[in-house]
């Protein structure tokens, strides 16, 4: 039971299309839906029928005396390192994959969407790093993670509505919501797959969008991002083989997203590619369609050498991308010693700009006795 420092909430306390004005708990004191948020009636119906709900006792006094201004101390807490609150993310988006048909799940994935857009917003190169650097074992979670990432940072360019960009987080967060930590299990699998795994997967689609319908979500681009995102544009992609103009834009970017983020994350059998080169083989699928527009702007988004790559540059130093660049071959790189304790010890940064400066090779941070501390590097 909660402690004194919770209070129960009535139903009324809780308004269809306004901002959540505190945090959302149920009674074993998860998290069910972050301030700040908009619930439609229907997902607030759900929220309600999953269990009693609470919130923090100086949530609802800052909220009643405040009225829609929010926690009188806001604006002078500084807030966790990214790191720390894409962890947290990850924590939350294990429960959804863990148990993913409870009541509670909606209102997670909703929470998960508005403090990623977040995190997007206000250090985009710490949420790309994230995906470089991650070395979290659980590769569902992760990776439907880092395909999320892409796909906002790819839509904010992209000049989406607040709206769709939900819808398009959303699907990418929850697009193998079926398949669970089936992944992981296929990952150390020594064997082929089998005839019921093959069908599972070419399944999973459908059987996803079927899951969160039953869930609560009603929202026609979310269900079709999920429905399609391993249609391809010539047809022979799953699992109904449709065509390039039944195809919604928002599907091809969650299925870019998610090529990508395969490509440069490392499985129990083989090391990930390296960034650039996986950003080049993205590329070269480049053509006159929707699509091809689609990879030109998300190749500029990340960039040849996105945060969280350990480079060699011309002048002989190594350093770890800290931002992109102007260009997407000219990132800003923080030197690092190499064999250090102290790896950040020093302050240099090197604009690659400069030729005298220029990268030249990615070097694997396998290879190298250092462990890249992500909150020093990017703090906020």
């Amino acid at each position: 039971m909660l402690g004194n420092k919770y209070v129960p909430l009535s139903k009324s306390a809780i308004q269809a299309d306004q901002p959540l004005l505190f945090p959302v708990y149920n009674q074993q004191g998860t998290l069910l839906a972050e301030k700040g948020i908009t619930l439609t009636s229907a997902q607030i119906q759900t929220l309600l029928d999953s269990s009693e709900i609470y919130t923090l006792h100086r949530s609802l006094r800052s909220a009643v005396t405040s009225g829609n201004k929010g926690d009188e101390n806001e604006g002078i807490l500084r807030l966790p390192p990214p790191l720390k609150r894409l962890t947290d993310i990850e924590r939350i988006l294990h429960s959804v994959y863990k148990n993913p048909n409870s009541s509670a799940t909606l209102s997670k994935v909703l929470t998960i969407i508005n403090r990623l857009q977040s995190i997007c917003e206000k250090s985009p190169d710490a949420a790309i790093a994230k995906i470089i650097t991650d070395s979290n074992d659980n590769y569902a979670v992760r990776h439907a993670l880092h395909t999320a990432i892409l796909c906002e940072l790819t839509a904010t360019h992209l000049e989406w509505s607040l709206e769709k960009k939900r819808n398009l987080l959303g699907a990418a967060l929850t697009m193998n919501i079926s398949l669970g930590f089936m992944q992981d299990q296929l990952l150390d699998q020594p064997q082929p797959l089998s005839l019921e795994q093959q069908k599972i997967i070419q399944n999973h689609p459908t059987k996803s969008v079927d899951m969160l319908r039953h869930i609560g979500v009603q929202n026609i681009n979310w269900l079709d991002f999920v429905s399609k995102h391993h249609e391809l544009i010539d047809g022979s992609g799953y699992p109904n083989g449709w065509h390039q103009q039944n195809i919604p834009l928002g599907a091809l970017l969650i299925s870019l997203s998610d090529v990508y983020c395969a490509k440069v994350s490392g499985r129990n059998y083989r090391e990930p590619i390296y960034a650039n080169v996986a950003t080049r083989d993205i590329f070269l699928e480049k053509d006159n369609t929707e699509k091809g527009t689609l990879i030109e702007i998300f190749v500029k988004i990340l960039g040849l050498y996105p945060p969280g790559c350990f480079v060699r540059l011309k002048s002989h130093e190594l350093g770890i991308v800290i931002s992109r660049g102007e260009r997407i071959d000219t990132p800003i790189v923080k030197i690092v010693s190499e064999n250090s304790k102290h790896p950040f010890e020093r302050k240099i940064k090197r604009h690659t700009s400069d030729k005298n400066y220029a990268v030249q090779e990615i070097v694997p941070g396998n290879t190298l006795e250092i462990e890249i501390e992500h909150n020093e590097a990017w703090p906020f």
